[in-house]
């Protein structure tokens, strides 16, 4: 499909008047964010479809529509949003993941790519491997925990690909908390367990043991935050990025808490930040796990750390 349809006619002026359609919208709209995007027109046509309630094919198809006077004042005011630097899942409030439309606001982090890998990694990891949590002792169902939660894509993919385990989702924000639990009830995901608290310790006490943890902690070393750009250093949660000093923080205390979380033989997924992967590794090996090894993502950059408890108890 071309876009030739919206590139003719009209100065790239605000348009004004009450048939403002959807090529001028666009025209105006692309002229605006060109200086602070890389897609302007990407851009443009996002926040177009979400403000006039129409598909992208709409755009194209029938340039010459005309916004009503709502729509119009909406798109204005997101794109000047936008172009001040607020991130466009945050203005028209949710993001793709896994296939899946996820509400985000300002409490959870943006749902990224390589978070889609970090589940993919997860579930062939227990594909490949059955008899993961399938030797209990007791007749408990076998068990997955998310740490870190968020807006709940991680804990919420995992329990609909993963229906006879049982789910539980930790976060220490409980408004970060009631955006993962309105997206479960959006997405039908029904019986996860939420728990407010940092990292393991909700299930320390309850003295609840699971057979996977996955986590894509906060891992941007605390010098590196101001560097960041400006959607993500002046949107997004701090508490959800600030890794400490190093960016190790979190992982350092997940992995403590491990030994009496993890059942034996379970394993332990991380995404992790660019050159975190070998650290990270190391932090698990000192405590004890094996099998240890990192995974890229599409870019080449080794975002996941893999590791395995031992199958005796600690």
């Amino acid at each position: 499909m071309t876009e030739t349809g919206l590139e003719g006619g009209k100065p790239m002026t605000e348009p004004s008047g009450a048939a403002v359609t959807l090529r001028d919208a666009y025209q105006w709209a692309k002229a605006q964010l060109k200086d602070v995007q890389e897609r302007p027109e990407r851009a443009a046509e996002m926040l177009l479809c979400a403000a006039a309630g129409i598909r992208r094919e709409d755009v194209y198809a029938r340039p010459e529509r005309p916004l009503t006077a709502e729509q119009w004042d909406r798109y204005r005011g997101w794109v000047q949003r936008h172009r001040a630097g607020e991130p466009i899942q945050y203005i028209v409030g949710h993001e793709s993941f896994f296939g899946m439309s996820f509400v985000v606001n300002r409490h959870v982090l943006i749902p990224r790519p390589e978070t889609e890998l970090l589940v993919e990694t997860v579930l062939k990891e227990i594909e490949a491997d059955p008899s993961i949590g399938a030797g209990l002792s007791s007749n408990r169902p076998r068990r997955i925990a998310d740490l870190g939660t968020g807006s709940g894509v991680i804990a919420i993919t995992l329990a609909r690909h993963l229906p006879q385990w049982e789910v539980w989702a930790v976060d220490c924000s409980a408004a970060a908390l009631t955006v993962a639990q309105e997206n479960a009830r959006r997405l039908g995901a029904v019986g996860i367990r939420w728990l407010q608290g940092d990292f393991c310790q909700p299930l320390l006490d309850q003295g609840v043991r699971v057979d996977v943890v996955v986590s894509n902690p906060p891992y941007v070393a605390r010098p590196e935050l101001e560097q960041l750009a400006v959607g993500v250093r002046d949107y997004e949660p701090r508490l959800a990025l600030d890794g400490g000093e190093d960016g190790l923080d979190a992982y350092r205390r997940i992995i403590g808490q491990l030994p009496a979380v993890l059942a034996p033989g379970g394993f332990v997924a991380f995404e992790v930040g660019m050159k975190q992967a070998e650290a990270v590794m190391g932090l698990l090996q000192a405590a004890g796990f094996h099998a240890c090894r990192a995974e890229a993502d599409l870019a080449g950059v080794l975002r996941f750390v893999l590791a395995r408890f031992p199958d005796s108890e600690v």
